[in-house]
């Protein structure tokens, strides 16, 4: 679900939003949450320098229960479980 928030920007970074967003044909605020997500994806582990996980990143996203996991894995010759 997505959440509503209030924000200030500076005139400048609102309008070249605004450009960016005509140019893409997507509403300000598609362009907004794009760039924070890849701000937050660049900086996710620079405290400790390494570099973020797409895997630590979406853990979680797909929920699978440990038995059917297990089966699926088993279906494959290359795997061993």
């Amino acid at each position: 679900m997505r959440q509503k928030i209030g924000t200030a920007l500076s005139p400048r970074l609102l309008y070249k939003a605004k450009l960016v967003a005509k140019s893409k044909k997507k509403p300000v605020n598609a362009i907004i949450e794009e760039a924070l997500e890849q701000y937050l994806y660049k900086n996710k582990n620079k405290k400790t320098g390494e570099e973020a996980s797409v895997v630590r990143s979406t853990r979680g996203s797909i929920p699978a229960q440990a038995e059917v996991v297990r089966k699926i894995l088993e279906e494959e010759d290359f795997v061993e479980v």
